[in-house]
């Protein structure tokens, strides 16, 4: 069982449940030793719109208040950090990082949801699709966001289910693999796909990773305190870090590769 889990969600995002004190007790009763919120991240748009999967920026203060109090109330328990999921979106993304320069964020997780943003192009990356383009903007996109420095992990990368021809996925997401390796960010096999019978993680990603060499992490993405710990998904995603030959580090060690 792993001891360490950098990716949960709180009920701001509109779709996870619980208390973040539930979160952590549940961590504790199930012996981890290190723990992080990263919810999904409030943005800066233009006019009326907003998401409705993130917090909004005024919750930010309070998401940060909340973690931190717990932090210290359970010191001599758990150690606790504070991040953030978040997309990168070229056009909002430096209204996004003066909203969280206040606060003591300590990692940004990459997880593109999106291609281009919300606003411009809503197509979500988690579509079933055959077109190499969105494939290959997803790449790009998400390359663009690791030049950034600002993530100390990449989310879900294999979040697109892509339906086209075998050669056409390895070409686009071995670059992508090729890309993180040289910016030196980890990739997340990531828990919920795996416990949700998702069409991420794939094995196929997974095998172009080890080719490359990249470095790995599993988070939980948790929605829900049940979620803290996840053996049987565990169990699997480390199958694939022994098959693959991954180098697999516990998940603070992308803490070590913080931008922020």
């Amino acid at each position: 069982m792993l001891t360490e889990h950098l990716h949960a969600h709180t009920w701001r995002c509109h779709h996870a449940t619980g208390t973040e004190r539930e979160y952590v007790e549940e961590a504790i009763k199930k012996g981890l030793k290190r723990f992080g919120f990263s919810d999904h991240s409030p943005y800066v748009f233009e006019g009326d719109y907003y998401s409705t999967f993130r917090m909004r920026p005024d919750q930010l203060e309070d998401y940060v208040k909340t973690v931190l109090d717990l932090k210290d109330e359970y010191k001599n328990d758990i150690e606790l950090h504070v991040g953030l999921e978040a997309e990168y979106y070229p056009r909002f993304f430096e209204g996004f990082l003066r909203l969280i320069e206040p606060y003591p964020i300590e990692y940004l997780l990459l997880g593109q949801h999106f291609l281009h943003n919300e606003m411009d192009m809503k197509v979500h990356s988690t579509m079933t699709t055959n077109d190499e383009s969105l494939l290959s903007l997803l790449v790009d996109q998400t390359s663009e966001g690791l030049q950034t420095g600002k993530f100390a992990c990449v989310a879900h990368p294999d979040l697109m289910n892509f339906t086209g021809a075998d050669d056409v996925y390895e070409k686009h997401m071995r670059r992508l693999c090729e890309n993180a390796r040289t910016a030196g960010v980890p990739l997340e096999i990531n828990l919920l796909g795996i416990r949700s019978h998702r069409a991420y993680p794939r094995e196929r990603f997974w095998k172009l990773v080890g080719e490359v060499g990249n470095d790995v992490v599993l988070g939980g993405d948790a929605h829900a305190a049940c979620d803290v710990v996840d053996n049987a998904s565990e169990a699997i995603a480390m199958g694939w870090v022994e098959k693959y030959h991954l180098n697999w580090h516990p998940a603070t060690w992308a803490l070590n590769k913080k931008r922020l």
